[in-house]
């Protein structure tokens, strides 16, 4: 019986203790964050956006899609071309080589 009540009163303690470690983290913060006055005005936060000139949206480039298509279809043939020749031949020097492709590896 000891034994039983032991353990019951732990169970309890342990019931208490994470019943206020959750109270204490689910307390709202509102009472911790100052609230700004109704004259004053916070500008949205804009990062690095000020210094931003006004550029052409990167979705009207002049290139048609169908040259685009071809670059990377030929970018692709030269990659898979230089994986079969290190497969056939794995060398250091064959890994670390660059590619005839004008993209960037």
């Amino acid at each position: 019986m000891e034994m039983f009540l032991v353990a019951l009163f732990t169970c309890i303690f342990g019931l208490a203790v994470c019943v206020i470690g959750f109270g204490i983290a689910s307390r709202s913060d509102e009472e911790e964050q100052p609230q700004p006055s109704d004259g004053v005005s916070i500008p949205p936060a804009q990062f690095f956006l000020d210094d931003i000139p006004s550029a052409p949206s990167p979705s009207r480039s002049r290139v048609p899609p169908g040259l685009l298509m071809l670059q990377l279809e030929r970018h692709v043939r030269l990659e898979q071309a230089a994986a079969e020749a290190f497969l056939d031949l794995p060398t250091v020097e064959i890994l670390h080589a660059r590619t005839a492709s004008p993209l960037m590896n």
